[in-house]
């Protein structure tokens, strides 16, 4: 520990210096946060997987993710897929490893900063806390306390500016059944210890406020809180290490007035404890302290043996089985559910990069950073069970539909199955941990058969005018256009258009006239946006706790309402139910259901700029403008020839 002795264990890939300038980013091999396994390999968080943060229309933001290697630093791999970043693997006694996840899954931007587990090679990846947290707080360096009961310690910090990490230092209960946090330390009804919830912020006197975010709220000597967005109107926190249940180790800012980046010596170390104790431990005269580790003797956690299922493994394949879909579900019949849709939310790879002007990250207007693509639906049996394969190494989540293929409720995460991994679940709902009632134990009748592999739905069978495919790329300027060209235009035209409603495709700067109309209004249900709130009254704003079946998508969508039922008022004189066939309801309804995705991929030029030659480019060809992308293409981490 005296610093010799040093080695260097990763290194950059051999095609580093050739990637490097093929992007002109300033994107390079990024290895953080190493950990000892218990077999003496190396997990690690790295931009080895060449993704690029989802907000930002420059890209410039690298997403790193989780890997390992050999102790020599050989054998690198990437153990997770997520489209977003996680970092600060560590092991727990169990043998299990917790890390921070970030992830967007129809939530807004500013939350679902979350604790996860795994396994050491990358599977059973399960929450421990976050993800109905309606607050923008994110959950950084957890650490589990000695007592090993589910609770963990953490530093509270800003989604912006996430220089520092730096906040106030939070204790959480994973096991806790209510999974939203409790009132800000200035709302009138706060209790700091209170059993209620979840959290428990250590130190009041700083927290992240709900609405007003980036910065920090810092109570004053006048006993009233103000917010800071630099920081320096009170003591700040962050790198906690739990030296008891009680007692904790932290990187603390002394002077309430000093900054990290102008004061080298602004944080030192102290021991804080659960009363609101503070004690020195260390200050540096030239420099902050930083990530306090007791250098203590601890016992080899456990090597945790996967189970993999050898069937599933050679075809990249996992294996899930739902014992009841319906249980959890609020105002959903027993046989109401007949389907799942199976999705993946799309990473957008370095390839993605744009190399000319004229071009936005979002996929979608004020709604998702991301693309989703549809990988089929499988059959749900009448006692709510299914059993079904999905494919492994993808960020994949779920959406619970009825008989017409229509949304009922969408999973706002997503999991990275391993190839023969069997994950199984008790139902569709918003907490962790449900078990499975007494009445329910029997063999489920989806295991009296054998998996479901995903399907296409009727709209894209071959003898229905689809392309005979499962895997499906929603690409609103190809699917959903069309239909408006041949059924709707002639009376929702430029000229006085009726109800107010304009259909047709004449471009805007980076989507439709239909497509900005129909958001707009939000006719294809409430738009999840990425950094307000859609429901009036939600303490949050940014859209992070659950919600309850039907809350979304089809069940929520004037449009839908009025293409399929007669007694909406719409219909009194115009019966717009059988103006579209059943294949265009179904893919106009599925479309409603993506939380409004205008492109079906993150490649193409999409500024109405190219929708016309550019002299300026005559390598470009205006036939690629708002080119729909093959499923394989929207899936690839290489970007197709014509993206340039």
């Amino acid at each position: 520990m005296d610093g010799r002795g040093l080695r260097q264990v990763s290194h950059p890939p051999a095609d580093e210096a050739e990637k490097a300038a093929r992007w002109r980013k300033g994107w390079h091999t990024d290895d953080i946060h190493p950990c000892y396994l218990p077999d003496g390999k190396i997990i690690f968080s790295s931009t080895r997987g060449e993704h690029t943060v989802l907000c930002g229309g420059s890209s410039h933001l690298v997403a790193p993710t989780l890997h390992r290697m050999a102790p020599d630093g050989s054998n690198v791999e990437q153990l997770s897929n997520s489209p977003v970043s996680e970092f600060c693997p560590l092991v727990l006694g169990d043998g299990r490893v917790m890390y921070h996840r970030w992830e967007y899954i129809d939530k807004g931007a500013r939350v679902a900063k979350t604790v996860w587990t795994m396994l050491p090679d990358g599977s059973q990846c399960r929450e421990v806390y976050g993800l109905a947290d309606d607050t923008t707080t994110v959950y950084m360096y957890p650490q589990p306390l000695p007592a090993d009961d589910g609770r963990i310690v953490c530093v509270g910090t800003c989604h912006f500016p996430q220089g520092g990490c730096l906040g106030a230092i939070m204790l959480v209960n994973g096991l806790h059944s209510n999974r939203e946090r409790g009132p800000d330390p200035d709302a009138k009804d706060y209790v700091q210890w209170d059993d209620r919830y979840a959290v428990t912020n250590l130190t009041p006197h700083v927290f992240i406020q709900r609405r007003t975010e980036p910065g920090w709220h810092f109570l004053t000597d006048e006993g009233r809180y103000v917010h800071d967005r630099n920081g320096r109107s009170g003591h700040l926190y962050t790198h906690p290490w739990p030296v008891s249940d009680t007692r904790f180790l932290v990187s603390y800012k002394v002077r309430a007035a000093d900054h990290y980046k102008d004061v080298p010596d602004a944080y030192a170390l102290y021991l804080i404890d659960t009363h609101g104790h503070h004690w020195p431990v260390h200050k540096d005269k030239n420099l902050s302290c930083w990530h306090p580790t007791p250098l203590v003797t601890r016992q080899t956690p456990p090597l945790v043996a996967p189970t993999r299922e050898p069937t599933y493994v050679a075809g990249g394949r996992a294996l899930c089985v739902v014992a009841d879909v319906t249980l959890g579900m609020t105002g959903v019949k027993p046989g109401e559910v007949k389907w799942i849709r199976i999705n993946e939310a799309l990473p957008r790879y370095w390839s993605t990069g744009r190399r000319w002007g004229h071009a936005v990250s979002s996929s979608q207007w004020k709604a998702a950073l991301w693309p989703r693509v549809q990988w089929g639906v499988v059959p749900v049996e009448k006692d709510g069970s299914a059993c079904f394969e999905v494919p492994a190494n993808r960020s994949i989540f779920f959406q619970a539909l009825d008989a017409d293929f229509r949304e009922l409720q969408r999973e706002r995460t997503y999991v990275n199955y391993k190839p023969g991994e069997v994950r199984s679940c008790t139902g569709c709902h918003g907490e962790s941990g449900r078990s499975v009632p007494p009445a329910s134990m029997t063999t489920p009748l989806a295991l009296q058969r054998p998996p479901s592999v995903p399907q296409p739905q009727p709209c894209d069978l071959a003898e229905n005018g689809g392309t005979g495919l499962a895997g499906q790329v929603i690409h609103y300027p190809s699917d959903i256009q069309p239909i408006w060209d041949a059924k709707c235009v002639s009376c929702h035209g430029k000229k006085d258009p009726a109800g107010d409603l304009v259909l047709t495709g004449d471009l805007t700067t980076l989507y439709s006239v239909s497509y900005e109309q129909l958001a707009s209004k939000e006719m294809a249900g409430p738009i999840i946006p990425e950094f307000t709130s859609f429901r009036q009254g939600d303490r949050g704003n940014y859209n992070g706790a659950y919600l309850p079946p039907k809350s979304l998508g089809c069940y929520k969508s004037a449009l839908v309402e009025v293409l399929t039922s007669r007694d909406d008022p719409k219909n009194a004189k115009d019966d717009h139910t059988k103006m579209l066939s059943d294949r265009e309801r179904m893919i106009v309804s599925r479309w409603v259901d993506t939380n409004y995705q205008f492109y079906g991929s993150y490649y193409g030029r999409q500024h109405s700029h190219w929708a016309v030659a550019d002299p300026g480019d005559p390598a470009y060809d205006p036939a690629h403008f708002r080119r729909k992308a093959t499923f394989a293409e929207s899936v690839s981490d290489h970007a197709p020839a014509w993206h340039r």
